[in-house]
């Protein structure tokens, strides 16, 4: 990706823990020249995505310290637009709620403009945060949706024009996301067993993405005589009752694993990768298993099925346990079920942009955004 000389852009969030949006922009960055026309910044504390990236691009990603809390901050926003006019941003990209509200105050007390990435579909948004985005949305200069049905359910909601928006599906960085050319070496080298089978999920311990379902499942599973090993990589609130519901039910194989960087290798060592979310926006780790050439068993839900496609193999209807674990049974035990669901998956990565693709796309997109707000 390389901006435009005189064009400089600014990435905000609050922080940049483990997740979709956070590994996109990270992407951008490992595909960006090291200059001064791409900025990240955190305003509460940098995460440990935020912190990695940090440590290979020092003059890019910058903590700005100014939210200390949930509490809104005028300040903060008095403060980053001041950042923006010192640092002569021309375009700002905010990435999450929170980062919406300051990023896009921010930019329009200065004049700048101002685009809104909607990582997440509207259906489940917290009604609070829609009166917000509805009035944010006015002011913003572009917005960016992961899908047509996102795109064109927020032209209906919040009455943002058409040619204000821009549909990006999530690239992955092909770079660090591939199918791994020694799983045996790889799983010895991570300390893993390396005859039973590992089934596992990347995703944040938060209640959408449905872990408990996953405890549930893995009883299941190994009431079917599993003898492998579920694992869980993320963190989150939800840590303390994910653990309980796995000691309700004595599950010695069910591990939570925190957030390990760099996390391709475990992803590559799995066996089967799973995703039992009931919300999805478009999942960046689908898309990351789809690079590593794992079988995929995932929950029959918007943003799933717009990753594989609504006549994936793998899709079970959400919140049923017994599918969910005879489905991962099936991957693991019929090697011709496995194996259609890879050719599925082969064809619909296909049709997915490359990383540089999808940033030469953004800049154009920038560039129609500052020429129509001019």
């Amino acid at each position: 990706m390389i901006l435009n000389e005189q064009m400089k852009v600014a990435h905000i969030f609050i922080r940049m823990p483990v997740g979709g949006a956070e590994d996109l922009v990270c992407g951008l960055l490992h595909t960006a020249p090291v200059a001064e026309d791409l900025k990240v910044i955190c305003l509460q504390s940098l995460g440990k995505v935020g912190e990695a990236l940090r440590e290979k691009f020092p003059e890019q990603v910058e903590l700005l310290p100014w939210v200390s809390g949930k509490q809104f901050s005028f300040l903060a926003v008095i403060k980053l637009a001041r950042w923006f006019r010192d640092q002569k941003i021309d375009l700002v990209h905010t990435h999450v709620y929170n980062a919406h509200v300051y990023g896009a105050l921010a930019a329009l007390s200065v004049g700048i403009a101002a685009v809104i990435h909607h990582h997440k579909t509207y259906a489940q948004m917290r009604w609070r945060r829609k009166i917000v985005l509805r009035m944010l949305s006015r002011y913003a200069a572009g917005h960016i949706t992961l899908s047509e049905k996102t795109r064109d359910d927020l032209c209906r909601e919040f009455g943002i024009a058409k040619n204000k928006m821009g549909v990006f599906i999530n690239p992955v960085d092909e770079q660090n996301f591939y199918p791994a050319t020694d799983r045996v070496s790889l799983r010895h080298s991570l300390g893993l067993n390396l005859s039973t089978p590992w089934v596992g999920t990347v995703a944040s311990l938060t209640p959408p993405k449905n872990h408990l379902l996953n405890v549930a499942m893995t009883s299941k599973l190994n009431a079917c005589g599993f003898n492998g090993t579920f694992l869980i990589f993320g963190e989150g609130a939800e840590f303390a009752r994910i653990t309980e519901g796995a000691q309700s039910k004595s599950l010695g194989n069910f591990m939570l694993m925190g957030a390990k960087r760099p996390i391709a290798p475990w992803m590559q060592a799995l066996d089967v990768f799973t995703l039992g979310s009931t919300w999805e926006g478009q999942p960046m780790a689908l898309l990351q298993a789809m690079a590593c050439e794992l079988p995929i068993v995932a929950s029959r839900i918007e943003g799933n099925e717009a990753v594989l496609g609504c006549d994936h193999p793998g899709l079970f209807a959400v919140n049923d346990e017994q599918a969910y674990a005879d489905t991962v049974w099936r991957v693991l035990n019929d090697s011709a079920f496995r194996s259609r669901i890879l050719m599925h998956q082969k064809q619909r990565q296909a049709q997915l942009p490359l990383l540089s693709d999808y940033g030469v796309n953004l800049v154009n997109f920038y560039k129609a955004t500052i020429d129509r707000s001019a």
